[in-house]
């Protein structure tokens, strides 16, 4: 059985260059100097103010879709029993790290605050972890141990026990964030 062949043909125009400058007309590229970017990428209008401000604070955006009467009642459910979790964790963790209890208060509630206002989900929990709980004990230990001296540092003087962990704690932590 022979199958059919689709052919196809084409017809167009051979031109030359002057044949072709003369049907179309040049289209000349406009550039842009440096200046000219700078200036553009510094112009504020609506738009832009909106776009930067809803990428600060993305509540803003979500916030306008929210619907009360649907997701209210199952979101203070969700928050109340994640907020709970998230407080046993911080005091667990806390011990983990060799810290008081009262400071995995601070780390179950100052995250998922500042996460509310700057996150970009509200499908998400931020919390403690346990493995880097356990990574910040050992140096808190190693440096504050609990029996003998500290370390010799030099912002040691005068404080507790308690206070020079959580000044190393601290400092772990603010220098784990400048390098993440």
């Amino acid at each position: 059985m022979a199958t059919v062949r689709k052919q196809y043909a084409v017809s167009r125009y051979v031109y030359s260059e002057d044949s072709f400058g003369e049907d179309y007309e040049k289209v000349y590229r406009v550039r842009k100097t440096t200046l000219d970017h700078v200036k553009e990428y510094l112009t504020c209008d609506s738009k832009r103010t909106k776009n930067a401000v809803l990428s600060l604070l993305p509540i803003i955006g979500w916030m306008r879709i929210y619907r009360v009467r649907e997701w209210l009642l199952g979101d203070v459910v969700s928050g109340i029993s994640t907020g709970l979790i998230a407080i046993m964790q911080g005091l667990a963790f806390s011990l983990l790290a060799s810290l008081p209890p009262s400071y995995g208060l601070y780390t179950a509630f100052f995250p998922m605050l500042t996460y509310f206002f700057l996150g970009t989900s509200r499908h998400i929990s931020v919390g403690s972890f346990p493995v880097l709980s356990l990574m910040v004990g050992a140096v808190v230990t190693r440096l504050v141990p609990d029996e003998g001296p500290p370390a010799n540092i030099t912002g040691f003087e005068g404080l507790t026990q308690d206070q020079q962990r959580v000044l190393v704690a601290s400092s772990i932590t603010f220098l784990m964030g400048i390098f993440q």
